[in-house]
């Protein structure tokens, strides 16, 4: 202490002076720094990007708002499911719904902290994007809500300035200015249907099966598999593998060898007879045949309390892609062939192994493909990778009236439109010699013997054609016989037991009553927004309904006043709570397509 002093008595006064100076002024530009800092943090909030959580399931799967991460307890398939419910104290969510083997699972949150809910996706939004570029169709952008413009809102920008939007059986048709007042069908009048970019597309398709996750206790009562060996002649030439995931077939060389898939989905009631040690009724009276795809999210059927939500899906999804994954070509002559059928037509892919050209085809060649300018080609034709013997990735879809194909990731480059306009009216189909829609997909090998690792069937969004809007604010009103159809309860039933019945396809009126007039009109600098989780998004369709004191009743559109930017990527999706805590669920992060 005393040394201490002493010195300090010895600095000289000019030192003193000197040092005084330097530490005021240290101080001084530190908080300099900090203010800048600030004023740079309030810069960059304002004017080039913020961070936004998400809180609802209305973008889901593409977003997460308020959800569980959890993990079949049957056939071990990994899930999200929406808890939004939780957000301002209204409930609990006590069990899911797997999205594969539909086992209503219940959660047990005290033993298992994972099963919790965690908060919604934390993103990262450009505010400067909008203000050198205007905002593309299938951006994914946030806005203030025209009801409450104290309210972020985040959707998919579907619908641009000056364009009347047609919602038709799941797809979205546009018509522009320059298209002219004069409408008609979708593809033989001035409407044209909005193709999503295929990285877009990528993004959007929701997986309906996984081969990787079968349920053993379902095996073991006899459940069929959903993928089975077909052939014209009868005899077996698809068979499982030995890891129950994938398949094999040597595949003769007099025809394809086909393996197709049927949609046979357990419902509650089949898992009850399991639990209780009995074969489902179902399968033991021989009902069980499959059923048509729809627009089915397990992330919005979950369980409040004891009361099931029995999100079934009741809209018929023709829009569909296969993923064969680890397929394995063992010889360098003959063919792979993928399939799929939509309203009975079948439009397929079919690759020579040996010199690796893919060709597509729609109804075995009597239809062509359309390019924009009307010329028609018949047969499209793409150099691949699969080449002779080796391990390939391939994914093929359907959607928005467009064949894609992709091999090991890469999309193939044909060498005419692979897009076609369908018929006016599309139904799904069946018949004794044809099993149509009922077997969707399908995977064929031709004079080579192939196995595939694994199988995926995938789904496009089915935006669902609903409006609470009057004519005077921009909708045509269309006939309710479908929507009666959705909220009657006895009709909720009447609409499963058709999609379960091939044979009424052909008689039933449901497929005719869907909404054919649920239009929106757009004016300059007004913007159509929708949710991926069409079901269940408060978007513009229904925004007539949810207005609050500052606008009770908003338009179906966003101004551009109102866009504050793009939505560009997930920078913290929810941290674990076991086994580290903390841990970021880093497949999450990523950009947002």
């Amino acid at each position: 202490m005393s040394k201490v002093k002493h010195h300090s008595a010895a600095v000289p006064p000019a030192a003193a002076k000197a040092g005084d100076e330097h530490s005021g002024r240290a101080t001084r530009e530190t908080i300099e720094s900090i203010a800048v800092a600030v004023i740079l943090a309030f810069l960059f909030r304002a004017f080039v990007a913020e961070a936004f959580v998400i809180p609802t399931g209305s973008m889901a799967p593409t977003l997460q708002g308020r959800h569980m991460d959890v993990t079949c307890s049957q056939c071990g398939c990994p899930y999200r499911a929406g808890a939004s419910v939780e957000n301002e104290g209204h409930g609990e969510v006590r069990g899911t719904t797997c999205p594969i083997c539909r086992f209503p699972m219940q959660l047990d949150k005290d033993r298992d902290p994972n099963q919790r809910s965690f908060n919604g996706d934390r993103i990262l939004v450009s505010k400067f994007a909008y203000e050198v570029a205007d905002p593309k169709r299938w951006e994914v952008i946030v806005f203030k809500f025209p009801g409450n413009a104290k309210q972020n809102y985040i959707k998919r920008l579907i619908g641009l300035p000056n364009e009347t939007l047609w919602i038709r059986h799941g797809d979205i048709y546009a018509r522009g200015e320059q298209d002219g007042e004069a409408g008609g069908e979708a593809g033989g009048g001035r409407f044209h249907i909005v193709r999503k970019p295929p990285h877009k597309l990528s993004a959007m398709l929701q997986v309906v099966d996984d081969t990787r996750y079968r349920p053993a206790e379902l095996t073991q009562v006899g459940w069929p598999s959903r993928w089975q060996d077909w052939s014209a002649s009868g005899a077996p030439t698809w068979r499982h593998r030995s890891d129950g995931q994938g398949f094999e077939t040597d595949a003769p060389a007099d025809g394809p060898a086909w393996l197709r898939y049927r949609h046979l989905v357990p419902r509650i009631e089949d898992w009850e007879d399991v639990a209780d040690g009995r074969v489902p009724r179902r399968l033991a009276d021989g009902q069980l045949q499959g059923q048509l795809i729809t627009d089915y999210y397990a992330y919005n059927d979950s369980v409040e309390g004891y009361r099931y939500a029995k999100a079934i899906g009741m809209h018929w999804v023709g829009d569909l892609a296969v993923y064969a994954e680890g397929l394995d070509v063992q010889g360098d002559q003959g063919a792979v062939l993928l399939d799929l059928v939509e309203g009975g037509v079948h439009y397929t892919c079919r690759i020579d192994v040996g010199t690796g050209e893919a060709v597509l085809s729609i109804a075995d060649g009597q239809r062509s493909f359309r390019g924009q300018d009307g010329a028609e080609f018949p047969h499209p034709r793409a150099a691949t990778q699969l080449r002779g013997p080796g391990k390939y990735d391939l994914r093929f879809s359907n959607c928005d009236d467009q064949l894609l194909l992709w091999v090991n990731g890469r999309q193939a480059e044909f060498d005419g439109p692979t897009t076609y306009e369908p018929d006016g009216n599309v139904k799904p189909q069946w018949s004794p010699q044809d099993a149509g829609d009922l077997e969707p997909a399908g995977l064929g090998a031709e004079g080579v013997a192939v196995q595939v690792n694994s199988l995926q069937v995938l789904r496009d969004v089915y935006y669902v054609a609903s409006s609470y809007l009057t004519e005077e604010n921009g909708r045509i009103p269309a006939e309710d016989d479908y929507e009666d159809l959705l909220y009657n309860g006895s009709r909720v039933d009447y609409v499963t037991g058709v999609f379960s019945d091939p044979k009424s396809w052909a008689t039933t009126g449901l497929f005719d009553a869907r909404r054919e007039n649920v239009r929106f009109r757009l004016g300059p600098d007004e913007f159509f927004p929708l949710g991926d989780n069409s079901p269940q998004s408060r978007d513009a369709r229904v925004w007539s309904q949810y207005g609050e004191a500052e606008d009770p009743h908003p338009p179906p559109f966003v101004r551009r006043d109102l866009l504050t930017g793009k939505a560009l990527l997930i920078y913290w999706p929810h941290a674990w709570r076991r086994p580290i805590p903390f841990l970021p669920n880093f497949r999450r992060m990523g950009l947002i397509r």
